[in-house]
């Protein structure tokens, strides 16, 4: 089938540091580069590196950093006819990364506020993040249940909140799901933003690994060890990964693993969407690691 990914393009201007800046503070930084990102793009790389055959739903403005973007998603094998070019600057994320990896990220919508979803999907997965008007996503997602409906609430928003009902699976880290659901208790507080019996939420934990969460009970899968070079892409590569996954067969119990491998090998190159493993890499890690 298809995994169906509707989300955000930008150019991710990073620049390492020592450490990240405090409020109010000017620090210098070791070095610069542009690249490739958008969490709707590197949750589409990390689908396609994956195996899947995967369609990329976004905007782009007609600049030329619009015309350059598209052309390296689409170098991932992300089938980019649903990306279109509209008539504002192409998103831009300005990210600091500090030596241990830790990050900090400021995105300017740019074009991906103008993006427009299909009416439906009707088959495959449907992966989308919050970095795209809600409102639209919020329609998609009612429209599509033949679909499997996957959302990472990043950033989150309490404009989400209505739309949880129409997710199947939701994946959020520990600073999500404190601002969306408050509290204490991770499996608790992921657990009240699930209405319907087979929904599931999963809390990614970093390096501790991940949380999967049912109405009725929950699953914790560990981290892979690596030492981490850059964390950017690690969540969207677990996204992307795990609805590659999903989308060939896999039962989730199965797929988290293996999508946690990924994230983890996508934190050992610098940036995000460069960064996303092939699925050999992956099943060659693990079976070296595990």
């Amino acid at each position: 089938m298809t995994v169906h990914v509707v989300g955000s393009i930008n150019i991710d201007i990073i620049a390492r540091v020592d450490r990240l800046p405090r409020p109010g503070e000017t620090i210098l930084a070791l070095g610069a580069e542009r690249l490739a990102g958008g969490k709707g793009a590197n949750q589409a790389a990390a689908a396609a590196r994956m195996g899947a055959d995967c369609r990329m739903i976004g905007a782009v403005g007609t600049d030329d950093g619009g015309r350059w973007i598209r052309d390296l998603i689409a170098a991932t094998g992300v089938d980019t006819s649903g990306i279109v070019a509209v008539e504002a600057a192409t998103g831009a994320a300005h990210i600091a990364v500090e030596a241990s990896g830790e990050n900090q990220i400021i995105v300017l919508p740019g074009a991906n506020a103008h993006v427009a979803p299909p009416p439906e999907i009707a088959s495959g997965v449907l992966l989308a993040q919050l970095e795209i008007p809600i409102d639209r996503l919020a329609a998609l997602f009612a429209a599509s249940p033949r679909a499997l409906r996957i959302l990472n609430a990043a950033p989150p928003s309490p404009a989400a909140l209505p739309m949880l009902a129409d997710v199947d699976i939701l994946i959020v880290n520990e600073h999500e799901l404190a601002a969306l659901a408050p509290g204490n208790s991770a499996p608790d507080h992921l657990r009240s933003l699930l209405s319907r019996p087979e929904q599931v939420g999963i809390v990614t934990l970093g390096a501790k690994g991940l949380l999967a969460v049912w109405p009725d009970r929950e699953l914790f899968v560990p981290a892979w060890p690596v030492t981490a070079l850059d964390t950017i892409g690690a969540g969207d590569c677990f996204c992307g990964a795990l609805a590659a996954l999903l989308d060939e067969g896999l039962a989730l119990g199965q797929a988290l693993p293996k999508a946690s491998a990924a994230a983890a090998l996508c934190t050992l190159k610098p940036g995000a969407l460069p960064a996303m493993p092939a699925r050999e890499e992956v099943e060659r890690f693990m079976a070296e690691t595990g």
